[in-house]
């Protein structure tokens, strides 16, 4: 009997050793929580590394929420574009000089286009001739877009400076243009002058004329053309005509080749016509020519 109880009191004893022994071991480590990506922050409190011993387990602190995706900030409209101000156009302009038998020439105009095929064509005019000779003109008429060609018929009102009086009534056509590498020109031109006077004092008075100029040019390349030239001056009254016996019509038609340098500078045309008049004059020369600057705007 007092066996069995030594035997219970010392199975008692190693039991409760085995007890306190077992609550003083720590327990095991458990496995570290996986690394947050590197974009994440940190847990607010970093875990502990080993739990505590013995007791009621601590209460583990709040794991702050990983953070969703952070909307982007709002950015401001770009600001409106300013409005595109309109580049002011201008009509189709031009300056002309010429120098032949008439002496110097000054011509300037322009053409207000109404709409791809329809202008209104404007242009002055003025001679300053060897003898004194003062006149003005200025002339007004539609200008038509046919195709490569530009058709402007006009009426011109002359004066002469000189003798401060209307000089003539001046109905005129041009056409100008053509297919490239072709360039032409055609004028007509009529000088009443005995619409405003018929005396014959005045050195233009009671002259009536008809000029016409033709030229054709083949342009050779950009800066180069060549062509014929044919031009006519006739007598449209007697007052007009070349003095008797003769009194003649036909006052002038000289013939000959138009060089046309293009592109002679920006946007300008150099012309040289030189040829043979074929018609008698006073001085018994017969060398004609015309020198022309043209200046486009």
């Amino acid at each position: 009997m007092r066996k069995i109880r030594f035997a219970l009191v010392s199975s008692l004893a190693m039991t409760a050793g085995l007890s306190s022994a077992w609550a003083q071991t720590p327990a095991p480590t458990p496995p570290p929580a996986a690394t947050p990506p590197a974009a994440s922050p940190p847990p607010a409190t970093p875990a502990p590394a080993t739990p505590p011993a013995a007791g009621p387990a601590a209460a583990s602190p709040p794991i702050a929420a990983e953070p969703g995706p952070v909307p982007p900030a709002e950015t401001a409209p770009p600001p409106a574009p300013a409005p595109a101000v309109e580049e002011e156009t201008f009509p189709a302009a031009w300056f002309r000089m010429d120098s032949d038998l008439g002496s110097l020439q000054l011509w300037a105009g322009a053409t207000h286009m109404l709409s791809d095929s329809v202008g209104i064509a404007t242009d002055m005019y003025a001679f300053l001739g060897t003898t004194g000779l003062s006149l003005g003109e200025f002339d007004l008429g539609p200008s038509f877009v046919l195709g490569s060609f530009y058709l402007t018929p006009m009426l011109g009102l002359q004066v002469d400076w000189g003798n401060h009086s209307l000089a003539a009534l001046v109905p005129q056509l041009y056409l100008t243009g053509g297919p490239d590498p072709i360039y032409m020109e055609l004028w007509i031109q009529n000088y009443a002058y005995t619409v405003f006077d018929k005396s014959n004092v005045t050195p233009t008075g009671g002259w009536n004329t008809l000029y016409a100029r033709l030229f054709i040019d083949y342009k050779m390349g950009k800066y180069f053309g060549v062509g014929p030239e044919v031009e006519m001056l006739m007598a449209l009254n007697d007052a007009a005509k070349t003095p008797p016996p003769d009194s003649k019509s036909l006052l002038s038609l000289p013939v000959g080749l138009n060089i046309m340098l293009s592109n002679y500078g920006k946007n300008n045309v150099f012309y040289i016509f030189g040829g043979w008049e074929t018609q008698d004059t006073p001085n018994d020369e017969h060398v004609a020519g015309r020198l022309t600057f043209v200046h486009n705007f």
